[in-house]
């Protein structure tokens, strides 16, 4: 027996805190630092302990570590009892009434830091007048920890942190022997713990006034708000073995029944997540549009490809055929040909139109939703003359068993499918967006595919046919001056995608009031010189004020049947602007032909 008491004299288990000669002087056995425990209820208490003055194999980090948990504890609105140098005795009455209020208390924790150890599975903690002679006087002379967490009582959150984790070298003196470190806890839903090392293993002493698991752990709760405490403890065991170089490793053991903050996320920090979830949805949506509109893209260009493929190689066989069999066999590799190119162009005919209807359905579904969404809160939209506009094209007239009649003024399609026309807007301020309209079918007789795509990000497509049309776009201007349009009439303007204009706040209409061609006019635009009828519109919007007016110069070539240049003045219902403030004016800057490409 007295070699047991020997060797518990020359004890060395240091707490995670443990550096010998640092740390202020120890007071007397018991001494109670901080604010005694309050005697009204509170939703959360807490006890936190620190022994360093140990007769044998004292220790420098406890008290501090203690004292400094304490501090950060009550910071976060907990009950602290704080008791430093505790005896037997000590700490037999502070859990007394710890566990006479944990039933009363939403979330109780416990902090120790001294010296612990472990015997036949289960773990202990010494206090500083400790001295067994007998295995069976660890129960008198130590606080075994199963004890402790029954004393936490019914809180629905329990919190444990427990620096002890120490080579026992009572292992050869006790029967059912010893082991190395601490002992595995048993787990149990709504008691988290957390060890300074995992069950097996020994902490590291360290370097300063704290172990590197104490000082992790209040670095942790210097700045806690919106950090849940498992994500917490994911940081200080990083932070751990990285100030350890990977020889200790905190262990958490145990779950709670939901999330736990010490400081729920700030009003601010949930708007901030809540931006960044719908930022990120906006990007998600971004790229799948832009993928889908890579691979269509992709689709007709193949589909191009392969036909110059196919004519490249039935002329090269008919070279081949001339040079073999004469001219008859020339004349009969160009017929083959011909049929071949035939099929081929009639195949992709009707890809285009197959892809135009459908665009149509899409369109008349949108067109459709749209105004059921708007009617209760919309007027019907009216041109210059007083009698109501469409709100869009006539789909009927687009329809494939009236679109291989030709039409009644039949106007050819400029350019190809593929081919872009890039515009550049710029604002009041010298902002400038790019506004990209392609060419993504063209079915004559019926009507021509084009999608928008701002940013890079495609907005929305439409079918056009030789009818004049405002199409909304997210730019200041609003509305742009739809393309394929060669003829003279403006007196049926339609506004195309009318929703754009509700979009803007305040307004809860908007129609063309008036629109005229005042002249011919040559203008350069960085995309280069073209020939325009100047074309000018006002468009008049409802809100809640009264009327606003937003007034249009257009610059449109009729050769290329496109908007050349836009210039939009006016005064926005609820802006400080005066009247006739220029608002953006746009321009082509490029064309890009997919036959030149």
């Amino acid at each position: 027996m007295r070699r047991i008491s020997s060797f518990l004299g020359s004890l060395l288990l240091c707490a995670a805190l443990s550096i010998p000669g640092v740390g202020t002087a120890a007071p007397a056995s018991g001494e109670t630092a901080g604010v005694p425990v309050k005697s009204v209820k509170s939703d959360r208490i807490a006890v936190v302990i620190g022994n360093s003055r140990y007769p044998s194999g004292a220790l420098a980090n406890p008290r501090n570590d203690a004292s400094a948990m304490a501090e950060a504890l009550r910071r976060l609105d907990f009950d602290v009892e704080l008791k430093l140098d505790a005896t037997k005795a000590d700490m037999d009455a502070v859990f007394r009434r710890f566990s006479a209020r944990a039933d009363g208390a939403a979330v109780t924790a416990i902090f120790y830091a001294g010296h612990g150890i472990q015997v036949g599975g289960g773990n202990y903690i010494v206090p500083i007048d400790a001295n067994p002679q007998h295995e069976r006087d660890l129960k008198r002379d130590m606080i075994k920890m199963d004890d402790i967490l029954e004393d936490m009582g019914a809180a629905r959150v329990k919190l444990v942190f427990f620096d002890a984790c120490r080579d026992n070298p009572l292992a050869r003196s006790f029967s059912r022997g010893g082991s190395r470190g601490m002992a595995a806890p048993v787990e149990a839903t709504g008691t988290l713990i957390s060890f300074a090392t995992k069950h097996g293993n020994t902490a590291a002493d360290g370097e300063g006034k704290h172990s590197p698991y104490a000082a992790a752990l209040l670095a942790a709760l210097e700045n806690p708000a919106g950090v849940e405490i498992e994500q917490m403890l994911r940081r200080v065991q990083q932070s751990v073995k990285q100030a350890t170089s990977g020889q200790q490793e905190p262990w958490r053991y145990g779950s709670l029944d939901g999330d736990f903050y010490f400081r729920p996320p700030a009003p601010t920090d949930a708007t901030a997540a809540s931006k960044a979830a719908v930022e990120q949805a906006v990007q998600e949506a971004t790229r799948r549009a832009g993928e889908q509109a890579a691979r269509e893209k992709a689709e007709l260009q193949q589909s191009i490809k392969a036909l110059r493929e196919a004519s490249e190689r039935a002329v090269a066989e008919a070279v081949k055929a001339q040079k073999l069999a004469g001219e008859s066999a020339v004349a009969e590799a160009l017929k083959r040909s011909n049929e071949q190119a035939a099929r081929e162009r009639d195949a992709m005919q009707k890809s285009m139109e197959k892809m135009l209807q459908d665009a149509l359905d899409k369109q008349k579904a949108t067109l459709e939703a749209e105004r059921a969404a708007s009617a209760a809160k919309t007027a019907p939209m009216a041109t210059g003359d007083g009698k109501a506009a469409p709100q869009a094209i006539s789909l009927a007239s687009l329809r494939p068993a009236e679109a291989a009649r030709p039409a009644a003024s039949p106007v050819s399609m400029i350019g190809a499918a593929g081919d872009e026309w890039e515009y550049v807007a710029t604002d009041i301020y010298g902002k400038q967006q790019k506004l990209v309209a392609r060419v993504k079918a063209i079915v004559p007789g019926a009507g021509l595919l084009e999608e928008f795509v701002l940013g890079g990000r495609p907005l929305a497509e439409w079918v056009f046919d030789n009818k004049p049309h405002l199409v909304g776009i997210p730019l200041d201007s609003v509305l742009l001056f739809a393309p394929n349009w060669a003829g003279e009439d403006l007196d049926s303007v339609a506004i195309v995608n009318p929703s754009r204009c509700l979009q803007i706040q305040y307004v809860t209409s908007c129609r063309v009031s008036k629109m005229k061609v005042v002249g011919e006019e040559r203008i350069t635009v960085p995309a280069g010189s073209y020939d325009t009828r100047k074309l000018e519109m006002t468009v008049v919007f409802g809100t809640d004020y009264g009327d606003a007016t937003l007034d249009a110069t257009i610059w449109y070539s009729k050769q290329h049947q496109r908007m050349v240049r836009q210039s939009v003045k006016g005064r926005h219902p609820v802006a400080e602007a005066p009247v006739n403030q220029l608002y953006e004016t746009m321009e082509l800057a490029a064309y890009r032909s997919w036959a030149a490409r």
